[in-house]
């Protein structure tokens, strides 16, 4: 889980010289010339909602994939250590809980709420 939720794929796209030219000028503007991140904000900008909803039903996807906290774990660490939920590491004042079916402190933001 230390990776990004969201993959990236490559896109091979033909476009006319005169469109490429303006989408260059644009990406200059905005973007320091990035046209990978020009044309993905052209294709995010419009279509806002329809991308929100699937990062909301991903968001959900992840959420569920959790261990639930146990009540009454929650603690600041007082050690660096590695969670081993995500795989990432645990600092020094970090909010931390136990989790069902694991033994040691992992991330408090790496845990579903208990019921």
């Amino acid at each position: 889980m230390g990776k990004s939720k969201f993959e990236t794929k490559r896109l091979t796209v033909t476009l006319d010289d005169y469109v490429i030219e303006a989408a260059q000028k644009k990406a200059q503007i905005m973007f320091k010339g990035n046209l990978d991140y020009y044309i993905n904000w052209l294709i995010c900008n419009n279509n806002k909602q329809e991308i929100k909803k699937k990062i909301r039903g991903i968001q959900k996807a992840e959420e569920r994939k959790k261990p639930t906290a146990i009540q009454n774990t929650e603690k600041t660490a007082m050690y660096n250590n590695t969670c081993v939920f995500c795989k990432q590491t645990i600092y020094q004042g970090d909010e931390i809980c136990k989790a069902e079916g694991y033994e040691n402190y992992i991330h408090k933001k790496c845990c579903r709420k208990g019921n």
